[in-house]
């Protein structure tokens, strides 16, 4: 067993346990770190998954007080590759989960969000956390290339160094190839790792599109630029290490910098794969809608422009417009939207027939999804000049829209 040289794992200094892991050491004592916060066990488990190439051995004590942590929220369990028993425990923890396949990302990222946000007066956080967590799913089954898929835990934090500052701390991680190799096969100027990450989080960027271009039908490449942006409004900390470099971003407290602060540690400390960890106030007043008009503003500022007109139309449709309901229960489901998207939308459209889709009663959908259900209908609206109609879209939701119109006709 591998002596470990790592003491704690706590999100506001990873260092020590990255720096730990380019010695690729071969196990670890679990009973030896105290605290363990959520973070590092879903990169422990994440490395230590016996099916996987030449697992981390983890040793564990069951009298240690890091281990009857790791062990109530299935850590052995996923570890050995069975199945934990029970979703964990409201308002505090949620046991490992991991994640293989798009339809089981926002079923897991909603069970995830209710389970720790439990308070109706913090919703705008759980909306938020929502958000956080079926971005970063997705990227690990779109990008990850971990035949296992990726590993995702979430906690609140009372205690300790959140005893005057609540926390909800999300992370997810997978042993795959990376952010640096995903990006370079489509970026080829970006081949150190540190630079890499850096421009993971600009808006497009981390996407299935060329260089230069603001979309693709695949992905809009936003998710990585959002939970960034919503680090910094909210005050919060993101982690985010891949092979070969570790980026950190930590929002203002006092929200006196709308920047932030970024650093990187220094070359070669990453991570085997990708890990992402989260943090922000649970017990905080959110405006999640203005947030994400906010965030809306600040991509459109980094987004070129080639359209004049506007194609969504917020506005009651001509009497012989095809309506289209958009069903709650798969607001998720990207694969299904481009389906209806190819099959519904975009032959009515090239034949400049009017359309509309009607929003009611969804509060809030991810730019994922809207970009799937819309991307390609907003250019096809663009090039036969025929108009899209949008009822009963919340605030939420018609900023998220009209953010997918400023790039989709954007470059």
């Amino acid at each position: 067993m591998t002596p470990t040289a790592v003491s704690r794992l706590e999100l506001d200094d990873p260092a020590p346990f990255l720096r730990w892991l380019g010695m690729d050491p071969v196990g670890v004592d679990l009973g030896a770190i105290d605290p363990v916060e959520m973070w590092g066990l879903v990169a422990l488990a994440t490395l230590g998954r016996v099916q996987g190439d030449e697992p981390l051995r983890i040793r564990t004590d069951r009298a240690a007080r890091s281990c009857q942590f790791a062990r109530a929220v299935g850590f052995e369990d996923l570890v050995n590759g069975e199945s934990s028993s029970g979703p964990g425990e409201p308002g505090r923890t949620v046991k490992l989960t991991r994640i293989r396949t798009s339809d089981t990302t926002e079923p897991v990222a909603e069970r995830i969000s209710r389970l720790l946000i439990t308070e109706a007066r913090f919703e705008d956080t759980r909306r938020t956390l929502y958000y956080v967590l079926n971005e970063l799913l997705r990227n690990v089954v779109q990008h990850s290339r971990d035949s296992l898929g990726g590993v995702v835990g979430a906690q609140v934090n009372r205690g300790g160094r959140n005893a005057e500052r609540p926390a909800v701390q999300v992370a997810v991680a997978d042993a795959g190839i990376g952010i640096p190799a995903s990006l370079v096969s489509r970026h080829k100027s970006l081949t150190e790792p540190r630079e890499a990450l850096s421009r993971s989080l600009w808006p497009h960027v981390s996407s299935t599109f060329d260089e230069g271009e603001t979309g693709s039908i695949q992905n809009a490449g936003m998710g990585l630029f959002f939970i960034a942006e919503m680090t910094k409004l909210v005050g919060g900390r993101l982690v985010l290490a891949s092979r070969g470099a570790t980026l950190i971003l930590e929002g203002d407290e006092r929200f006196e910098d709308p920047h932030g602060k970024t650093k990187f540690l220094e070359p070669g400390v990453g991570f085997p794969g990708t890990l992402v960890a989260f943090e922000m106030p649970s017990e905080a007043e959110q405006d999640y809608e203005g947030m994400i008009e906010t965030i809306k503003e600040r991509a459109r500022e980094r987004t070129p422009r080639r359209a004049v007109h506007k194609w969504l139309a917020f506005e009651a449709p001509p009497a012989e417009a095809q309506r289209f309901i958009v069903s709650q229960s798969r607001i998720e489901d990207t694969v299904e939207a481009q389906r209806f998207s190819e099959e519904k939308l975009l032959p009515r459209l090239f034949n400049k027939q009017p359309i509309a889709l009607d929003f009611m009663g969804i509060p809030v959908c991810t730019q994922s999804y809207v970009h799937a259900l819309l991307f390609e209908p907003l250019r096809m609206a663009w090039a036969r000049k025929a108009k899209i109609y949008i009822l009963n879209a919340q605030p939420a939701v018609r900023s998220t829209l009209e953010l997918l119109e400023n790039y989709a006709l954007g470059g």
